[in-house]
């Protein structure tokens, strides 16, 4: 349990800084707000999966799926995320 866990921290490094680097540069050009962090967020950081690991490193899947990630756990893990951070900044 705790190999996958750090394994899934590897795939998200390079997913949630530019995530969160990005929706902050956009959320500051749209005008600062939590609601509007939240949804550049749920924009951004499925965009960056795909940009990331569909285009750019297609061969690390091979990597997560070696550990028992699918692609499909890593795609539904990524879109829950980002639902997840929306869902909590429309409350804050």
């Amino acid at each position: 349990m705790i190999k996958k866990l750090s394994i899934l921290r590897i795939f998200y490094v390079r997913l949630l800084i530019p995530a969160v680097i990005a929706s902050l540069l956009m959320c500051f050009s749209l005008g600062f707000s939590a609601g509007n962090f939240g949804l550049c967020f749920l924009l951004f950081l499925p965009c960056l999966h795909f940009l990331i690991y569909e285009l750019r490193f297609r061969n690390e899947y091979y990597f997560y799926a070696n550990f028992g990630l699918s692609r499909l756990f890593l795609w539904i893990f990524t879109c829950s995320l980002s639902i997840l951070v929306n869902s909590i900044t429309k409350f804050l």
